[in-house]
């Protein structure tokens, strides 16, 4: 895409400055809440706790805040612990819109959970790519809390990649399919076969996941199809992201913690200019397809993607795909990535224990 604009807020000193004072005015803020939120009919929802009526609203704070200074997270490539590098595939499986020449498929890496692929070993693997609007978090760290529920609910190992975040520079749409791809093709260069790969997303992972189908799907390089696909609070339409009257105007906004500036800033980051933003991979609610991938669709019954989240399903359906959906009730945004912080532990162990059940009814 066109180099983003640079502000004064988005480069230092003006990013510690603004961090510094937007970190003194949550501190200020911070008693009001804890006093405010005591009766619970002045909390998001009425049936939440104390702790997650607290934690959502810092959560939508550290976003809002992170948004505004376009916060950067480096992707580190260092091979440590359970961490291992990838590279490019050198047969030509980056073809399509991944066939770029401004953005080029590179080294990426990811970490194994919860412990590094041994040859032999028989279990399924989840290929899991991660939330963050597509601009932060990594896979690794971050995501401990999704990958040890994931393992601990599905009998499976699970793989999460590092893929290039738009936030960093030169890492726009295609490079983070690129890197599913090359993820992909690095399961399937260890022995295992796709009927034991299970692709699985959060958020805007999701967007990932679904556009990685739509590559098999339409790619001539014959690339194998997987045996299913989680996708937990999906994030598709980064397309009408862009607006943040989406989110402000979404009748779940007061029970979640995602800000507008957030969704807008990494579908503004994500999307090339010189695509069109009406791209099946930008707008996939408008261009559903067939794929032999089971699907299973989980959403928030409070969050603000819930309904995109339900329409996708459908559509995916009224192509003749196999789509099963649930919805956690009382539930907001990404649970399985974030229900630690935002006081949803319960929910995101029971959504994790459904996706393992499923898989067990996957053959």
């Amino acid at each position: 895409m066109a180099k983003r604009r640079q502000t004064f807020i988005t480069q230092q000193p003006g990013k510690a400055l603004w961090t510094l004072a937007a970190s003194i005015n949550t501190i200020v803020q911070l008693p009001f809440w804890v006093i405010f939120f005591i009766p619970s009919r002045f909390r998001q929802h009425s049936q939440w706790t104390y702790r997650q009526a607290i934690m959502n609203k810092l959560l939508r704070l550290f976003l809002y805040h992170s948004s505004y200074v376009e916060v950067k997270t480096p992707i580190q490539l260092e091979e440590t612990g359970r961490f291992i590098k990838m590279h490019p595939s050198p047969d030509q499986v980056y073809d399509g819109l991944l066939g770029d020449l401004d953005i080029q498929p590179t080294v990426t890496g990811g970490s194994w959970y919860p412990t590094l692929y041994k040859e032999g070993d028989m279990q399924r693997v989840i290929l899991h790519f991660h939330g963050g609007a597509l601009v932060i978090f990594e896979g690794r760290g971050d995501v401990d809390f999704a990958a040890n529920l994931l393992v601990k609910h599905t009998d499976a190992k699970a793989f999460f990649p590092s893929y290039r975040l738009a936030s960093n520079d030169h890492s726009h749409f295609p490079a983070a399919l690129q890197d599913a791809v090359t993820a992909y093709r690095y399961l399937l260069d260890q022995g295992i076969s796709p009927d034991r790969i299970v692709l699985s997303g959060d958020s805007a992972g999701c967007s990932i996941v679904v556009s990685l189908l739509r590559h098999i799907d339409s790619s001539k390089t014959e690339l194998p199809a997987p045996l299913a696909a989680l996708l937990f609070s999906p994030w598709l339409d980064i397309k009408s992201a862009r607006d943040p009257a989406r989110i402000t105007g979404n009748r779940n906004y007061a029970t979640d913690y995602l800000p507008a500036n957030f969704t807008a800033w990494g579908a503004e980051a994500y999307i090339p200019a010189h695509l069109d933003v009406d791209s099946p991979h930008f707008s996939p609610l408008d261009h559903a397809f067939h794929t032999e991938t089971r699907l299973w669709v989980q959403v928030g019954g409070l969050e603000i993607l819930y309904d995109e989240g339900i329409k996708f399903a459908e559509v995916m359906k009224e192509k003749g795909n196999k789509v099963k959906v649930y919805v956690e009730p009382l539930a907001n945004h990404d649970v399985l990535l974030v229900g630690n912080l935002s006081g949803f532990e319960a929910k995101a162990e029971h959504v994790a224990k459904l996706a393992g059940e499923v898989l067990t009814t996957v053959r």
